[in-house]
């Protein structure tokens, strides 16, 4: 398989993402908006993660390498390393937890602490554990957007904020204080982390273990109000609380959301293909006011409809 020129013609398009100190992270090559479906390189700060989601590129490593190499010359800098994620699903745990960890298929591996940048954010990475890295680079554009939103006297409320980088984002830009909900300690840890590398004040008052729907109540019962609300849930969620489902509670939750964020703001945000924007637009409630839609950032190229929708809302 031949991956160079479609490598080639991805990377050139995406040169100028090198230009921006700010932001060091980003999509190099998108799947089947590429030209090559089921496959993702992510840089990261001198790293390329390469991540496979179709059976037919599991024996691929070799071309996948030669690819980059051919390709990485058009890139104004030159990979440290490449890492190599199997993202195929599987019954077996065992091989479930196997293809969680990255492979190293060329140069060195990420030290510990690694650090990666996005809209002048320093932001703590794990290329090599879990699927997930502890960043989203496709909310990078969404997240230049709000900055002009914050307010100096702010208070973000980050629901669902798995490693607080919105929060992260608002407080730098003037935002007085965030609150982040994740039922993770895990990754509310990861959140602390970030706070610290950009020295910010690490108040465990301000980082919640718990289930957001059910804290939404608790706030609501208290009278707090914020003036962002960041609502960004997984699509489909099950924990010893509750279930929830986009389709089915997206409205409702939205609906209680409202008293927390009283003359302010509420982004949401849905990341699913199956749920299309008209239905998005029509889990909010009447009365906000859509202030910006977005979809996954340029560099998430696609061929047909995008999975991301986003809106920032402002709450009447």
């Amino acid at each position: 398989m031949n991956l160079t020129p479609f490598f080639t013609k991805a990377f050139e398009k995406r040169r100028d993402l090198f230009d921006d100190p700010g932001t060091t992270c980003f999509r190099l090559f998108n799947g089947a908006g590429d030209g090559v479906a089921g496959l993702t390189l992510d840089w990261y700060a001198g790293y390329i993660l390469v991540q496979y989601f179709s059976p037919r590129l599991k024996d691929k490593a070799d071309d996948v390498m030669r690819g980059i190499e051919a390709a990485s010359a058009l890139l104004p800098a030159q990979p440290k390393g490449v890492l190599l994620k199997n993202r195929l699903k599987s019954a077996d745990t065992s091989e479930i937890s196997a293809a969680m960890k990255s492979s190293i298929i060329r140069g060195s591996k990420p030290p510990e602490g690694y650090t990666v940048t996005q809209n002048g954010v320093l932001a703590a990475v794990d290329l090599v554990r879990g699927q997930s890295t502890g960043i989203f680079l496709d909310m990078r554009e969404v997240r230049d957007r709000l900055a002009g939103y914050y307010g100096a006297n702010g208070a973000v409320l980050n629901l669902f904020c798995y490693t607080a980088l919105f929060s992260v984002h608002a407080i730098k830009q003037g935002t007085r204080s965030a609150v982040n909900v994740d039922l993770s300690r895990a990754v509310l840890q990861r959140a602390r982390i970030n706070y610290a590398l950009n020295r910010l004040r690490v108040d465990d008052r301000d980082f919640i273990t718990g289930d957001s729907l059910d804290w939404i109540r608790r706030f609501r019962k208290n009278g707090m109000i914020f003036s962002l609300v960041i609502f960004d849930p997984p699509t489909f969620s099950r924990n010893r609380y509750r279930t929830f489902s986009s389709r089915k509670n997206y409205r409702e939750s939205l609906a209680l959301i409202a008293d927390l964020a009283v003359r302010g703001h509420v982004l949401t945000s849905v990341n699913s293909y199956s749920i299309s924007e008209d239905e998005y637009r029509n889990f909010h409630p009447a009365g906000w006011k859509l202030e910006f839609f977005s979809n996954e950032s340029s560099d998430f190229t696609h061929t047909g409809k995008p999975y991301l929708k986003t809106g920032l809302w402002k709450v009447p």
